[in-house]
């Protein structure tokens, strides 16, 4: 049977009022004026369960908030959601007794999270499956969400007269067709899983194939040689390796020997290098020893001098009095001078023990005396200078002559062998880089055998995959043309018992699920007229409607809400019956599937035949659907479609 979903209230909060809207009935019809809100009325039962619903200007201005009573399922709550900003990215689910908030869903699919759109189904018992969607020639598997379903319930005035079910839009018509298969019981999830399988495995089938051109477009173009050649190359390159490296071994093995042969001389220079440094250091001592005796000799020297001026400057200048300033020959004598100083530097005078003679000459006895050991001293010092010189000059001949035996030794045999290993380590390394770019070639090689097999597992899992879903399509194949022939059947039945005339044949075709018209689809009757179009279109969703409230294996949704069934239809006389025909087959429903169902029908005119199955509600511009908000009147009317909110 159906799966259940009916709208019981929707109330509107704007800043002034808050006005509750009822659908008790089997049917409710929406009538009034145009612009009084009866299409805005109906996007906004789309927007309390998540939609994204097209809201007038009008709405988006006063309307605060839309909260719908509704049942789903077995069970009962209130939805509540914001129409502006970030609120309404949410919907709240509150109790609908206490209104107390039970829980609240992002509209948006969010890591993590349940979405309104997954309560919602499961709520429903309807399956949450993946659609193996391709866009821009990718796969990318898309989910089937409550809003997709919503397109089988909602019948937009825009749209009625201009595609089934959004069949036109490109990139929702897949989700259309599996969203009828999953109803009617055509597919499963298996099924759906090998689809989305077999999509994916197309996609990483491209891919593999367009690496495996790229790789082998690489190889043509940098090396013409083959994957035989290269291995052929390869093993060569590895035994010319090996005898270089055997070569290159062997050369290190005869230096080894040669420097355990070179080690006694290597001692013997280093022990002469030592002694000569050791020399260098006392000659550098040596040195330092005797210009500090020359710098004592020189001091005892000076002081012998200055005795020997001092005593020739008393001997000579004593007995003399100066009357005279010996340097400028001013006269002394009318200076006024001390007793006992001397009449030049006015310093007193020197006591006779200072003059005395004997005394001079018994220090420059000492002084000569000092100045003979000193000038022994320097004289040792200077012959130890001249020996440890001597013996600097014999250890740095030694390290001389150990220094050119040892080069002499390592011309004539330890450098031919470094020029070898040098030649040998070169041929080693190119050798190597050798080896690596053809194993690099190799690699490239071994990759695109890689890929190929890859390519094969790929093409073999898929000629599996579409066996399998041929297997099972083929299986349910027996109840599509069950099902399609019994809709075909009741579809037809429908419009010729309103008596179209231009109506000869009337299917559901066997792949699309679309009404063919006299062997035309739905885009092809426009030309008759904008009215056909919306009778194809309505008994199209009513046979829909109908076909699952009788079976029970049927998950079509038991609500559907149509805006505008009369859109094009004339005022003739014809028009007028057509209109009653289809607003009977309204009531038929009604009366007999009861609450089982739900019809809501917003329309400009009531209803051209009355029932008590038949609700109402009803707009004036003087009443229209924003409580507290009065309307300026039929010439500023805004429509839906002109503007689109998400």
């Amino acid at each position: 049977m159906s799966v259940h979903l009916r709208f019981l209230s929707l109330t509107v909060t704007t800043a002034e009022a808050e006005r509750t809207y009822r659908f008790d009935k089997p049917a409710t019809v929406i009538t009034g004026p145009i612009g009084t809100g009866k299409s805005s009325l109906l996007m906004l039962l789309k927007h309390t369960v998540g939609g994204n619903a097209m809201l007038t200007p009008a709405v988006r201005e006063n309307v605060l908030s839309v909260q719908a009573e509704i049942e789903v399922g077995t069970e009962r709550f209130v939805v509540k959601r914001a129409i502006e900003g970030d609120p309404a990215n949410h919907v709240d689910l509150l109790d609908p007794d206490t209104l107390t908030l039970r829980s609240s869903f992002p509209t948006r699919a969010t890591p993590g999270e349940t979405t309104i759109s997954d309560y919602l189904l499961d709520t429903l018992g309807f399956p949450r499956e993946q659609v193996a969607a391709r866009r821009d020639g990718v796969s990318r598997p898309q989910n089937l969400t409550f809003n997709d379903l919503y397109a089988y319930i909602y019948m937009q005035a825009r749209e009625i007269d201009r595609q089934v079910i959004g069949h036109l839009d490109s990139y929702f018509d897949p989700k259309r067709k599996e969203l009828f298969r999953l109803m009617f019981a055509l597919t499963n999830s298996a099924l759906m899983e090998l689809k989305r399988t077999a999509s994916a495995l197309t996609d990483e089938l491209k891919s593999k194939t367009s690496e495996h051109n790229s790789v082998d477009a690489f190889l043509l173009a940098s090396d013409p040689r083959s994957d035989d050649e290269l291995r052929a190359e390869l093993t060569e390159l590895r035994d010319t390796l090996q005898r270089a490296e055997s070569t290159l071994t062997a050369l290190r093995f005869e230096l080894s020997e040669q420097s355990a042969a070179d080690t006694t001389l290597r001692e013997e220079l280093r022990y002469a290098i030592q002694i000569a440094q050791e020399a260098e250091e006392e000659v550098v001592a040596a040195r330092e020893l005797v210009d500090a005796r020359q710098s004592v000799v020189a001091q005892v020297e000076l002081d012998v001098s200055r005795l020997n001026r001092s005593a020739a400057a008393i001997d000579q200048l004593s007995p003399y009095q100066f009357v005279a300033c010996p340097r400028c020959m001013q006269s002394l004598t009318t200076r006024h001078i001390d007793e006992g100083h001397c009449v030049v530097c006015l310093q007193p005078d020197p006591a006779e023990a200072d003059i005395d003679s004997a005394a001079i000459e018994e220090t420059r006895a000492v002084l000569r005396q000092q100045l003979d050991d000193a000038h022994h001293i320097e004289q040792s010092d200077i012959t130890h200078l001249h020996s440890a010189h001597q013996q600097a000059q014999q250890a740095s001949f030694l390290v001389s002559s150990l220094r050119r035996e040892l080069d002499a030794q390592s011309r004539d045999v330890v450098a031919p062998r470094f020029d070898a290993i040098a030649d040998a380590s070169s041929r080693v390394a190119t050798l190597k880089a050798s080896i690596d770019a053809v194993t690099q070639l190799r690699d490239s090689w071994s990759r695109v055998r890689a890929i190929e097999a890859n390519i094969r597992e790929i093409k073999k899992t898929r000629r599996q995959t579409n066996k399998d879903i041929k297997d099972m399509s083929q299986k349910l194949a027996a109840r599509q043309a069950t099902v399609i022939d019994e809709l075909s059947r009741k579809f037809g039945d429908l419009l010729r018992n309103w008596n179209l005339p231009w109506v000869d044949t009337a299917v559901i075709d066997n792949d699309s699920y679309l009404p063919i018209v006299n062997g035309q689809p739905l885009e092809s009757q426009q030309a008759s007229g904008g009215g056909i179009a919306t009778s194809i279109n309505v008994a199209y969703s009513l046979t829909l409607l109908a076909f699952g409230l009788d079976h029970s294996e049927v998950l079509t949704p038991s609500l559907l809400v149509i805006d505008s069934p009369r859109k094009a239809f004339g005022n003739n006389d014809s028009d007028r019956e057509r209109a009653a025909q289809i607003y009977d087959h309204f009531r038929t429903l009604a009366t007999t599937y009861g609450k089982r169902l739900q019809l809501i029908i917003a329309d400009n005119d009531p209803p051209p035949i009355s029932s008590e199955s038949f609700g109402k509600v009803e707009f004036t511009y003087e009443n229209p659907m924003v409580p507290g908000v009065v309307h300026p009147g039929p010439d500023h009317v805004d429509r839906i479609g002109d503007e689109q909110v998400n």
